[in-house]
């Protein structure tokens, strides 16, 4: 008796590896958390769908193995080789001067008051803090000058034990490396209850541009909204009499006191929390990115 031969299906097969390491892949870069150098912290439950997905397309794979094919088709496979090519190949982290040089040729980055003057409200792409979902003590940017001082103040005992890093009774604010957005977020809604509060903060030094005054920096981060191409730099002014002697992208740790500060620009006069610097002290770098939406 004859045993009949199956035929054997390369496509199948093809198809099924490209899937399998794709999902193998994206669970790596979750579990290792090393996706938060590409997209934010919010993409994770879209990835692990993706991992599981990729995970399915691979096993239904194998069902047809043994399927006869009479014509290989394989191009379409590189839709997920080339994105696993790419992450295999040697690449280097972004570099802060990567994003700087675009607000170093004669130019500043906006701040916070003027990006919500040019778009109705608070956006990350400059200089400021966006509001961030899920936070306490966030208030409508839009109306927060029609709020009494006394209302604020209220709303800021409230939500002491809430917001990480703040001291009332001390009228401290201490700002860890993960609630940098954060921060940014609340001073800017809600910069009058903190006004005369002494702050430590710590990023790095922006101060290569010319538009500024000499005794300006902006102590900043990176800051990524939703993937690595929009990653900009977001941060606090400054005023420091030694900040041309800074080093542009040095990182510190600035002590100092809020203040509310005005300037010009547009032939408008914009309010923004300014911190006067009393200390500054050279600290390592702060691995990541900060992200406003989380």
């Amino acid at each position: 008796m004859q045993t009949r031969i199956r035929a054997f299906n390369p496509q199948a097969l093809l198809e099924s590896l490209c899937c399998g390491f794709f999902a193998g892949l994206l669970a790596y870069l979750v579990r290792s958390e090393k996706y938060l150098s590409y997209v934010t912290p919010r993409m994770k439950p879209y990835l692990y769908f993706s991992a599981v997905v990729m995970g399915i397309w691979a096993l239904t794979g194998t069902l047809r193995l043994f399927q006869p094919q009479y014509k290989m088709r394989s191009m379409h496979c590189l839709v997920l080789a080339v994105p696993v090519i790419m992450f295999l190949l040697p690449h280097s982290p972004l570099e802060i001067s990567d994003v700087t040089e675009n607000f170093s040729r004669g130019s500043r980055m906006p701040t916070v008051a003027e990006a919500k003057t040019s778009s109705g409200a608070l956006n990350i792409s400059g200089t400021g803090a966006q509001e961030t979902g899920g936070k306490s003590g966030r208030a409508d940017l839009n109306n927060k000058n029609s709020e009494a001082p006394d209302s604020q103040d209220t709303s800021a005992a409230e939500d002491s034990s809430r917001i990480p890093g703040l001291d009332i009774q001390n009228k401290r604010i201490t700002v860890s490396n993960e609630d940098f957005a954060l921060w940014l977020a609340e001073m800017n809604a809600n910069d009058v209850q903190y006004e005369g509060y002494t702050i430590v903060i710590t990023g790095y030094v922006m101060n290569d541009f010319k538009i500024p005054k000499e005794n300006e920096f902006t102590v900043s981060r990176l800051a990524m909204t939703c993937c690595i191409a929009d990653v900009s730099p977001t941060g606090i002014r400054c005023i420091y009499d030694k900040a041309s002697e800074l080093d542009s992208e040095s990182w510190v740790t600035v002590e100092g006191t809020l203040s509310i500060g005005e300037y010009q620009y547009n032939d408008i006069t914009l309010k923004e929390p300014q911190i006067h610097v009393t200390k500054i002290t050279p600290t390592d770098p702060v691995e990541g990115y900060v992200y406003p939406f989380v």
